[in-house]
């Protein structure tokens, strides 16, 4: 649980340095931000083993969509000065990469919750191991009319032999 509570606080922290420097149009050093504090959760969940595949999908998707959102608004949309008014205009180069991120994060979210599903569905089977008992030369089974039925002090000793007619 801490584990958890610390890598969302430092996604956290990048995703704000990452918002803050896009909407100061450095989105270089923001997506950096964004990447290292990342790569930080990628190497904590690693070295504490606590980050499941499904959370790293997520994470990943997440961090895709706001880079989108960044690349939409920096580079997709220009400002375009006409006399006093100012209009906007799209950039179709910014356009087409936002939307190509937006699936890139869509793909991912999608294999991540298909990998949840797949987990779910596999069972393991545990059988129960099979006794093997060493090969034993069979007693002699002695031929005679004289046969009595065992005491419970001759099926605990193991000393009596079983007829089969």
């Amino acid at each position: 649980m801490v584990h958890r509570i610390i890598m969302g606080f430092v996604f956290i922290v990048g995703t704000v340095f990452f918002s803050y420097y896009s909407f100061s149009k450095e989105f270089l050093v923001g997506t950096i931000m964004l990447t290292i504090s990342m790569l930080f959760i990628n190497l904590y969940g690693f070295a504490t083993r606590s980050l499941p595949s499904n959370f790293i999908f997520h994470l990943f998707s997440i961090s895709i969509v706001f880079v989108a959102v960044s690349v939409l608004g920096n580079y997709g949309v220009e400002q375009k000065p006409v006399g006093y008014n100012t209009l906007y205009q799209f950039n179709l180069e910014g356009v087409a990469a936002s939307l190509i991120l937006f699936l890139l994060a869509s793909l991912l979210l999608i294999a991540g919750k298909t990998q949840k599903i797949s987990q779910t569905r596999i069972q393991t089977v545990v059988e129960k191991p099979t006794i093997i008992s060493s090969p034993q030369s069979p007693k002699k089974l002695i031929k005679s009319d004289d046969w009595q039925e065992a005491t419970v002090e001759d099926i605990q000793s193991g000393q009596y032999q079983v007829y089969k007619p």
